[in-house]
Parts: C-alpha cells; structure tokens; sequence
C-alpha cells in the first residue's frame, strides 16, 4: 500500500463522490449544527470545510451574512463552488488553506464549525488553539470527530487484510474521548457547554461501507487511476466475509462538543 499521497490528495481524489458516501456524516453535522445555541452568529469560520454540508446546514439554520470555508483539498473546494448558487444572500469564501496555516484574524467571527475533520488533523490541541484565535469572545464553537471505543469490527478486517501499521494504529491515535477535548477546548481558552459521545450500532451492505472507505481514506488504500490496489481488494473481500445477510455489523462512534471564548 503506497502512503505517498497526503490526506488532501486523497480527499481531493474522492470528492466527487464523497456526498454520496458519508451520509452519516451530513446527519451528524446537522445533529451538531442543531446543538448550537441561539445566538447572532452572522460571520462564520467552517475548518475542514469539505464540500460544504456542514455549512449549508449552518447557513439552512441561521442568518449568516458570511462565511469563509478551509479545507487543504482543493478538490472538495471545487465541489463546495458547485453549490454557492443555492445562497446567494451569503457571501462566502473558501480558500485552499491547512488548519494551522489559515489566513483569518484574530477575533473575527461569531462561530467556528468544524464537522469529521478534527480526527484528520495530526496536532489536534494545537488545531483547536488555531480555531479558537479567530473566535471573538463569547462567540461558539461546535466539533464533530469521530470518537473513541467503537469500529473494532472494521479494525479486525483492516488487520486480517494485511493494511499498513499507519492504518491499522490510526484509531487509538486520532479518536479523542469526551475528556480529552473538554481539556483541549479549555486550554484554548474556550468553555465547553455541551460535550458528548453517541454510539451507534449499524449494519451496512459491505459494497456500500467499501464505497465509504475509498470516500474517506482513498490516501490510504493507495489505489491507482482508474483501478484498485492489492490491499483495497483484500479489504474489500474481507468485508464481504465479514458480512452477515444483512451487511456488515459494526459499531461507530461520534464525538460532539459545543463551547464558547471566554471574555478576557
């Protein structure tokens, strides 16, 4: 399995067919979107943009006069362009930008979202330092990244098709617990108001959770234009033995938080 190819690439690669293969995803962002508190959130900052469902749900939910997307997958971004016609009372700007890297001022928007790319994000405290900066005192920030516990199911497949160490480890690395970013978002000077961790049991026709797989880790499967490499292939027979009449059993979890800056 190559690991060449960065995450950004990966996603870029998958963009066009991302939407259709993380529909848990869209719900999840509109769960955390919904979670927000009542407030005038006018100027939004969405990290990790993608392809912009999170946004929309912002945008579908609040008066927002601007919104500015980041996300280091200039394909995404192409894909989020495709939709801007759908509010053109919006301004909105999306830039080709890492997280640690953005071009955005100190103290200059309502609310922060950033929806199933935290876990991607190697520097997750200092990622969510980077967020909170250009969050104006008492404006709020909402997370969602994938959570930890869960997917044991999906790791014993990864192992028994031989993936690479840097996938098979990326679970225990890069899954965060209700404690732990309570303890980032208070060291970047924010006030969790509502943290919380779902877990969901789910049954998925292996094809299906497969499509999913190449959607979100295409930068891990390695795979080459127009073809599928050795370890895709095998991942994707051991999910079909692994998978009962129903599909694939597996279980998921989902970790939202919801803070806001602290005055001063």
């Amino acid at each position: 399995m190559s690991s060449e190819r960065s995450a950004p690439d990966g996603f870029s690669e998958s963009a066009k067919d991302y939407d259709a293969a993380v529909r848990h995803n869209i719900a999840g962002s509109e769960r955390l979107v919904m979670s927000l508190p009542a407030g005038d959130w006018s100027r939004v900052l969405d990290v990790g943009c993608g392809t912009g469902f999170s946004a929309a749900a912002m945008l579908r939910r609040f008066p927002v006069e601007s919104l500015v997307g980041v996300d280091p997958a200039e394909g995404m971004l192409e894909v989020f362009t495709e939709k801007l016609a759908e509010f053109p009372e919006v301004d909105i700007s999306l830039r080709a930008e890492d997280v640690m890297e953005m071009g955005v001022d100190a103290d200059s928007f309502d609310a922060v979202i950033s929806a199933m790319a935290l876990h991607w994000f190697p520097d997750k405290p200092g990622a969510i330092v980077a967020m909170a900066r250009p969050l104006r005192p008492g404006g709020v920030m909402g997370i969602l990244t994938a959570g930890s516990g869960g997917e044991e199911a999906w790791q014993r497949v990864l192992v028994a098709a031989g993936a690479a160490p840097e996938w098979t480890g990326w679970f225990d690395q890069n899954h965060r617990d209700v404690d732990e970013i309570a303890d980032d978002l208070r060291a970047a000077g924010l006030e969790p108001l509502d943290v919380w961790m779902e877990r969901r049991r789910r049954v998925t026709p292996p094809d299906e959770f497969m499509a999913r797989t190449r959607a979100v880790a295409a930068h891990l499967l390695g795979n080459p234009p127009g073809g599928f490499s050795e370890v895709d292939q095998r991942i994707e027979a051991g999910l079909h033995a692994a998978s009962g009449p129903d599909g694939f059993e597996y279980d998921y979890c989902k970790l939202y938080a919801v803070a806001t800056k602290r005055d001063g």
